[in-house]
């Protein structure tokens, strides 16, 4: 991912402070940008259509648009009195990820920032379903934040070493790509992690020349150089120390250096499948960040 230029930033309501816009200003300190400012509204209670006639749940629908236009339009005036472009969209509708999916389509954004849709008291902050559906369908990098500041805590770069498919290799460019755009932006020193799958040998059988233990090393071995290899192909300088070949599952082993690390941001890809494998298997994106409780950025594929 490039330094974004074409902004969308979620706006979540009527709030003091909307982390997604702090955020995306943080981008004009680098680089001209435009930021497209897109809230959308719904209210159930307009859909009584015993209570309430059409000219009345008309009029009151016209009232809440104009109330969230006025809103949203003071928004954008305190981004352009900082010289930065501009522009505003409101949307009535009533499933949040589908309107958000369609104005990404239309706008075509650089990159999307939206808070992380989680309930104050919430252990698994990505287990509502608006964050989940964007991670899987939405087809520009998504950046879901949780706070305003950034800080120097590191970034992790999560890829697939041994994949063999050009989506997949095309994905582990670009989250490096990205990865070094936001280890400038936070002045955040950047590791990279691959998880892989130790071997086992099932339990009554015995293989007396076989050390498990010693090949277990030698992945792991394996995993590091193919790791350094790949940053190196990509231009990116990390001292050993930083490059993460971790045994287990992605959605374990990338969630155990994220805790030991402290990582403030995970940026991954996520193939997003769709109709009954998506239902029956899900996506190792939404698996890793189902274990995750910080920020995150997903990319797609080209």
């Amino acid at each position: 991912m490039k330094m974004p230029e074409q902004i969308l930033v979620v706006i979540s309501g009527k709030r003091k402070k909307h982390e997604a816009l702090e955020r995306a200003l943080k981008f004009a300190e680098y680089n001209d940008i435009h930021i497209h400012l897109f809230n959308s509204i719904y209210e159930p209670v307009l859909e009584l259509t015993d209570v309430l006639s059409s000219d009345h749940r008309k009029e009151m629908k016209e009232q809440y648009l104009a109330d969230r236009k006025l809103y949203m339009n003071s928004l954008r005036e305190e981004v352009s009195k900082q010289g930065i472009s501009c522009s505003v969209r409101v949307e009535w509708h009533r499933d949040l990820h589908e309107i958000i999916e369609e104005v990404v389509k239309e706008l075509k954004p650089d990159l999307v920032i939206k808070h992380i849709s989680a309930e104050p008291m919430s252990i698994n902050p990505f287990a509502l379903p608006i964050d989940r559906h964007l991670i899987r369908y939405c087809q520009a990098p998504l950046l879901l934040v949780k706070q305003s500041q950034w800080t120097d805590s590191p970034i992790l770069a999560a890829v697939d070493i041994l994949t063999s498919d050009s989506d997949h290799q095309s994905l582990n460019k670009d989250i490096l790509e990205s990865a070094k755009v936001f280890s400038h932006l936070y002045l955040a020193p950047l590791h990279v992690v691959n998880a892989f799958i130790t071997h086992t040998v099932s339990a009554g059988i015995d293989f007396p020349m076989l050390d498990m233990e010693q090949l277990n090393r030698n992945t792991e071995s394996y995993h590091r150089e193919k790791l350094s290899e790949l940053l190196e192909t990509n231009h990116i300088e990390a001292p050993p120390k930083q490059l993460h070949a971790v045994a287990g599952v992605p959605e374990v082993a990338i969630s155990q250096v994220v805790k030991q690390l402290n990582c403030q941001l995970v940026i991954m890809g996520s193939v997003g499948r769709k109709g009954i494998s998506a239902a029956l298997m899900g996506n190792t994106a939404e698996a890793v960040l189902a274990e995750l409780n910080c920020e995150v950025l997903c990319l797609k594929p080209r």
